[in-house]
């Protein structure tokens, strides 16, 4: 093989250096300064979504923050709200039952009245009836009807 020849040595660590040194200058003096500048490019674009997001995820804390503020004084409205109408409701269910006891009141004492009369009248009728009941024994017993009055 004539690579390995001592004598092709020279010639082929000459072309070796020309080669390496076009090589070289070819990539690293004007490709990595294209390929530095993007990558400069990208971190710099990444710097600023990172700026981005962070001011996006403040401005979202934010609006949460805020939203929950709403929701709490809509739950304390609601809460209000919610407290005036049981307020409401009671006072009217006792307003209800206030007629309610004044109206069974009254059909007591129209009961205990008609009660009252009922009983005086059966006590009426009952000591009309004993006394109906005495002359005719007392006729029976004594064969004559009984003297009125006693």
């Amino acid at each position: 093989m004539p690579q390995f020849d001592p004598a092709n040595f020279a010639p082929q660590l000459a072309w070796l250096a020309i080669i390496f040194a076009v090589l070289y200058f070819g990539i690293v003096r004007l490709t990595l300064p294209k390929v530095g500048a993007v990558v400069e490019q990208r971190a710099a674009q990444v710097g600023g979504d990172l700026l981005a997001a962070e001011s996006a995820k403040l401005t979202a804390d934010e609006i949460g923050l805020e939203n929950a503020r709403g929701l709490a004084t809509a739950r304390e409205v609601a809460q209000a709200s919610l407290a005036k109408s049981k307020a409401e409701v009671a006072k009217s269910i006792e307003t209800r039952l206030k007629g309610i006891d004044a109206e069974l009141a009254s059909k007591l004492h129209a009961a205990e009245a008609e009660v009252a009369t009922a009983r005086d009248a059966a006590k009426a009728e009952i000591e009309t009836l004993a006394r109906s009941l005495s002359d005719d024994i007392v006729a029976r017993l004594l064969g004559r009807a009984a003297p009125a009055g006693a």
